[in-house]
């Protein structure tokens, strides 16, 4: 068949401009909607008439467009319309203006800024969190720097999901050795590997480190001379301050684990490289060596007392030094202390038995003592936490754990931490947007909803019976905090939010109002979990453009109203919390008490604005979150 020319309206709608590339069994090209005049990729595959392998590949590009229209993410072209016409088949998606990394790196012909490479990785490790999360999980295959594509606004799009696969229930991984040799990972190339390990989600882990190495050091990690066999692929990749020593060993550290060869010493989880990428230079020598030199100044205390003591004090001292070292000694040390003495005790307690849950628990309470989680103390969770998560991760207890510092930022952290003198030095909680704190939360909520197995009916130490439901209230808490992120990603990137606010919308609804056959999730919430999120609703109500995106996503005003007013009672049932905590309850409280009536004229005037409702599709609004 001949090539359609340029300027050929298909479906009597898109209007082929120019060719933008060209393959074995389709061609690509630029399209604008005649419309919308919108631009679009139109990707044209030909029909076969040359035998039943070009038929079988025409079939695997079509069926890679129906895979992608599933898809929902800012860093995934969108599948927007398939047309046939003319003995071809016409894929329109969304055209990526940009290039691919790989031909920025020839370009460039040097490696890329540690801290761009960085940044990129985080936007990565999210769409893979994506890929990983969906039921059933699916594994990308392919990353590699030429099917990242880099826009002008610093964004990436991830493209070619030609070998995506599902990991469907029953099957442990693809049985197939498939992907690019170089960035795949030894069980999708190698026979021996895969023979032993099928290709799964850490493959992904594997590849995105092999990328990651190849961006910041220039090097593309290939082949390398294998004697009598010509080449092998090269998996021993050399350390990445091997090639440049003013790379940092954090993010050296970072690279090494996620390209192991056995895929179980690799990050298990994208979520959990995605933690030490944002905290890559907590990794480094400089953060060890601070350390190292607390202990050597402890070190050489004892060392002088030894000295200075006699025989027999030495000998007392060095029993109470045994028996203060022991795990019960420190906890028991740490309950009869208070402040910052105990947050000490606890964390020497979780360095001497970090497998043992009980230490952070009460390190947590002694964060929210006063009521405020400060900023430094966030900072030693942290490194609690960059220490010693991964003795606690996949426990028994893990999400009860997680769930737990969830709450804490929800309801506790404060950039500020300023305190009222008139107050008789109580802390005032100030200083910190109500949907920050929602959104410092969310990572946590994941990281709980991830260490559950519903399927299995593990929960990891959740509360979930028929009147409480933690699971379902992590994924809830989660995806309001991410709410904030997502919509201020899609309005940068110009696109459709309107399923960002239904999302948004959905979780409100789950935990404030519920549905028919479920109870709203903050039903036996804590007393302060439940203002907090009675004060983000009232706060998304509030704000003309929150309400504004629920009215176009098609929540009905009467919804609106009703939770809003499920938000004021609420909080009206908590007066005898808020009289007993007035420092840091009373704010929220007087917050929708005052502002009720405000916030009922806000939905009456948006409503009523006939030009804020054109938008508007009156799609069906409410529904839970379910686990």
């Amino acid at each position: 068949m001949s090539e359609p020319a340029v300027r050929r309206v298909i479906d009597g709608k898109y209007e082929l401009i120019a060719l933008i590339g060209k393959g074995g069994m389709s061609v690509v090209w630029l399209g604008r909607d005649v419309r919308l005049d919108k631009l679009w990729a139109v990707k044209e595959i030909r029909q076969a008439h040359q035998g039943a392998r070009r038929a079988t590949n025409r079939r695997a590009l079509l069926d890679e467009a129906h895979f992608i229209k599933r898809l929902d993410h800012p860093a995934i072209p969108r599948v927007v319309d398939m047309v046939e016409d003319g003995g071809s088949c016409f894929v329109v998606m969304d055209y990526v203006n940009g290039r691919p990394l790989s031909q920025v790196l020839r370009q460039r012909a040097e490696p890329f800024d540690q801290d761009d490479v960085v940044r990129w990785g985080i936007q990565l490790c999210d769409v893979l969190a994506y890929l990983h999360g969906r039921n059933p999980p699916v594994v990308y295959r392919d990353l590699k720097p030429s099917n990242v594509m880099l826009r002008d606004d610093g964004s990436l799009k991830l493209i070619d999901f030609g070998i995506a696969d599902e990991l469907l229930p029953g099957r442990g991984g693809d049985g197939r050795r498939i992907g690019s040799p170089g960035y795949s990972a030894p069980e999708q190339v190698e026979r021996r590997m895969h023979d032993r390990a099928p290709t799964d989600t850490r493959s992904d882990i594997y590849a995105l480190g092999a990328t990651l190495y190849s961006l910041v050091t220039g090097i593309v990690p290939a082949y390398a001379p294998s004697p009598g066999k010509g080449a092998a692929v090269k998996f021993d990749l050399l350390p990445i301050r091997a090639v440049d020593p003013s790379l940092s060993d954090g993010l050296e550290q970072v690279i090494a684990r996620a390209t192991m060869r056995d895929p179980a010493k690799r990050y298990q989880s994208v979520a959990e490289m995605r933690y030490d990428l944002e905290h890559y230079e907590e990794l480094t020598q400089r953060h060890r060596d601070a350390l190292r030199r607390r202990l050597d100044v402890f070190t050489r205390h004892v060392r002088a007392s030894v000295v200075a003591c006699c025989v027999g004090i030495a000998l007392l001292v060095g029993s109470l030094v045994a028996r203060n070292s022991s795990y019960d000694a420190i906890m028991h040390r740490a309950g009869a202390s208070s402040g910052h003495e105990a947050q000490d005790a606890y964390v020497q307690a979780i360095e001497v038995a970090p497998s043992r849950m009980d230490a952070y628990a009460c390190l947590l309470d002694g964060f929210k003592e006063d009521g405020v989680f400060s900023p430094e103390e966030s900072d030693r969770w942290t490194h609690v936490w960059q220490e010693h998560g991964r003795d606690v991760e996949g426990g028994g207890r893990c999400a009860r754990l997680c769930y737990d510092v969830g709450v804490l930022y929800l309801c506790y952290y404060d950039a500020l931490a300023t305190r009222d003198p008139t107050a008789g030095g109580s802390v005032r909680v100030a200083g910190q947007t109500t949907m920050k704190r929602a959104s410092l939360a969310a990572p946590w909520f994941e990281r709980a909803v991830r260490s559950c197995n519903p399927e299995g009916g593990d929960y990891a130490g959740l509360v979930v019976s028929d009147r409480l439901d933690e699971y379902a209230a992590s994924r809830a808490y989660q995806t309001m905090g991410e709410f904030f992120t997502t919509l201020s990603r899609a309005c940068d990137e110009g696109r459709d939010v309107t399923e960002v606010f239904r999302a948004y919308w959905q979780a409100l609804t789950a935990c404030l109002v519920g549905a028919e056959d479920e109870p709203a999730l903050l039903s036996r919430a804590e007393p302060i979990v439940c203002l907090r999120l009675y004060q983000v609703a009232f706060e998304s109500i509030a704000s003309s453009t929150y309400l504004t995106g629920f009215m176009h996503a098609g929540v009905s005003e009467r919804d609106v109203c009703r939770l809003l007013d499920a938000a004021k009672q609420g909080v009206d049932g908590l007066s005898e919390f808020v009289r007993a905590n007035r420092t840091s309850a009373g704010p929220i409280y007087d917050e929708v008490e005052l502002g009720y009536e405000a916030a009922l004229d806000n939905v009456s005037r948006t409503y009523g604005n006939p030009v804020a409702s054109m938008g508007s599709r009156g799609v069906k609004s409410g529904g839970g979150v379910g686990r």
